[in-house]
């Protein structure tokens, strides 16, 4: 309008893995569910739980890092992994992040009613560990061995640790397409009792 348009329009364009995002099977499955064929209520969390994880620059986060929490992590549908590292969003240092082990992989695969987990740090993979973290996302993405995959939300700002942890319910709402295999998403959460 400042150029005497009659309204403001934007275009956007924009990859699917940027930013916070959702991965779906189709991902790493060519068989696997993509986004529209999953049910609004699978991006409505009922039972999240924050983790905090302390780790380095470049390190695996492994099962016996997780094991301590099995107990917290049991029955929930979302877990929240905070490493910290979300706060090195602006340092170079940034793309050198994090990654799940093959056993950490497993280990969250084996927890009952597991369907998402999220983490603060820009994916599953360390950039120079590709293969590894293929498998990491081929693991969770999978549907065995109970039929359901665990949905990754990378990249989320989880700094509010106090906050998150509160939450009674998370949604994460991605930006519907018809044939996508992850999408940028928005995540919030709800207080309440109710």
């Amino acid at each position: 309008m400042d150029r005497g348009d009659v309204c403001n329009a934007a275009e956007v364009f924009l990859f699917n893995h940027n930013g916070t995002h959702i991965d779906f099977p189709n991902h790493y499955h060519a068989g696997g569910k993509r986004l529209a064929e999953f049910d609004i209520a699978d991006f409505i969390f009922e039972r999240p739980v924050l983790v905090r994880v302390g780790i380095g620059v470049g390190e695996g986060i492994t099962a016996s890092m997780l094991e301590p929490f099995r107990v917290q992590i049991e029955g929930k549908d979302l877990l929240l992994l905070r490493t910290g590292f979300g706060d090195r969003r602006s340092h170079s240092e940034y793309t050198n992040n994090p990654y799940l082990t093959l056993d950490a992989a497993r280990f969250l695969k084996s927890i009952h009613g597991l369907c998402a987990i999220g983490i603060d740090f820009l994916s599953v993979t360390n950039p120079a560990m590709k293969e590894l973290g293929h498998e990491v996302h081929r693991i969770l993405l999978g549907d065995l061995p109970d039929g359901k995959p665990v949905m990754i939300i990378e990249d989320m700002d989880l700094s509010r640790e106090a906050v998150i942890a509160g939450f009674r319910r998370v949604f994460a709402i991605p930006l519907f397409f018809e044939g996508v295999d992850g999408m940028p998403c928005t995540v919030f959460g709800e207080y309440g009792t109710s």
